[in-house]
């Protein structure tokens, strides 16, 4: 009893500490090493290691004459190896330790509305130990309209490894990581969501889902005049069509900046996007592309049908198909990226990949996999070959990977090793 009620506590100071805290997932997690790198070897793996918040303990909060159903679960992930750098024939070695924690608390008093907390507390940071990560409602109205708004990530779009980092994933490299020298565009385009307050609105259309999105960010301050200049939007239509899944979006950006200026078309920091993807089983594989373009200029694209309105655009094409019918499971998946420049006739192309085995050995206890990410325009990339044990010690997996860098770079020399070892503890609570 005495922990039921420690935690509806826990969770009703979240809620009143929530308009103080507006701390980004980038400085979270900037202090993260090159060796968790490995972690997301398998990430993509369907059975792979996802937090699990169905273990739940629930209490019954009173307030007033309204009884409210508070559940929460919890998972916790730490690390702790060694690892080093081998460059220029020398090596460097260090040790590695991380840890976090996150603790979800839901309050639900009946089907219609809702309440979702996350809690997160990271392990080394030079910004905050202990953090809201996320804080939002839902809200069902007459069995078909969804509504959702607080601090929460969001992410849109089919594609799965180049460029969907978010908020919530913040990956150093974001796997095709040198292509935003070249662009600034997302496959999600919606990356930024957990960096301020957005409110979603779904409404079930025809085969598919209309979802419209709106998003105020933190770097404007607080909410005493949240015009329509400050927001950004963004429109999603997606719909099933002869077993294809097609989706067309465009979101546009706020049209004052944070210091109270006007955007134009030469100080602008982002422009509006417009595109849209299509994805489709054959074979057992997905295969899906995806169109973003940047508009520079509307007047060029949409009045004179001018090519040179677009700033880039950004086409990305990819193979995924796992096989778990029998042992060993195996799969892969494979991206192909390219970014055209209308102003210049320039393009900058990549691939990305990623392949594993798993449920190898005697005990179906062993993972192995890799992936990796070549830039074609720059010929350079990097390799992350790696292994998992599980099994060994209770709630426990040893991994073991290195990432090889190789190609020309201003950043390192060729080639570049970076190696790591550690054991990784979890516990879904």
């Amino acid at each position: 009893m005495k922990k039921n009620i420690f935690v509806f506590l826990l969770f009703v100071l979240s809620v009143s500490l929530y308009s103080q805290v507006s701390t980004t997932m980038s400085e979270e997690t900037e202090e993260t090493e090159e060796t968790d790198d490995f972690d997301s070897l398998f990430e993509d793996a369907e059975d792979s290691d996802a937090v699990v918040t169905d273990k739940t303990d629930t209490l019954v909060a009173k307030i007033g004459d309204i009884a409210v159903p508070l559940s929460w679960s919890g998972y916790m992930e730490s690390s702790l190896g060694a690892g080093g750098v081998r460059e220029k024939g020398s090596n460097q070695y260090s040790a590695y330790f991380s840890f976090q924690n996150y603790l979800y608390l839901n309050a639900r008093p009946d089907k219609t509305l809702s309440l979702h907390g996350t809690l997160l507390t990271l392990l080394p940071s030079s910004s905050k130990v202990f953090s809201i990560y996320e804080m939002y409602f839902t809200y069902l109205m007459f069995d078909s309209l969804f509504v959702s708004a607080g601090r929460k990530s969001t992410s849109w779009g089919y594609v799965r490894l180049i460029g969907t980092v978010d908020d919530k994933d913040d990956k150093a490299d974001l796997v095709a990581g040198s292509n935003y020298k070249y662009g600034g565009v997302s496959t999600n385009i919606l990356a930024d969501s957990r960096s301020g307050t957005s409110g979603l609105i779904r409404l079930p259309l025809w085969t598919g889902t209309l979802s419209l999105w709106g998003f105020y960010a933190d770097s404007y301050g607080e909410a005493t005049n949240m015009s329509s200049d400050k927001l950004s939007f963004a429109l999603s239509i997606e719909e099933t069509v002869l077993k294809t899944s097609i989706n067309l979006f465009a979101r546009k950006y706020p049209n004052i900046a944070p210091d109270g200026s006007w955007y134009t078309s030469e100080n602008r920091t982002q422009f509006h996007l417009i595109g849209g993807e299509i994805k489709r089983t054959i074979l057992d594989a997905d295969v899906y592309v995806q169109c973003i373009a940047q508009v520079k200029s509307a007047g060029d694209v949409f009045k004179r049908h001018d090519i040179n309105g677009f700033s880039e655009i950004v086409t990305t094409a990819g193979l995924y198909k796992w096989w778990d019918k029998s042992d060993p499971n195996v799969g892969f998946n494979v991206e192909f990226q390219d970014i055209y420049f209308p102003e210049t006739s320039n393009h900058n192309r990549c691939l990305a990949y990623d392949a594993g085995l798993k449920r190898l050995g005697k005990k179906k206890n062993i993972k192995i996999g890799a992936s990796g990410y070549h830039s074609i325009t720059d010929k350079n990339g990097y390799v992350k070959p790696g292994v998992i044990v599980s099994g060994l010690f209770p709630h426990a997996n040893w991994e073991n990977g290195v990432r090889i860098d190789y190609g020309e770079s201003s950043v390192y020399t060729s080639p570049k090793l970076t190696f790591g070892s550690y054991l990784k503890i979890s516990l879904n609570y």
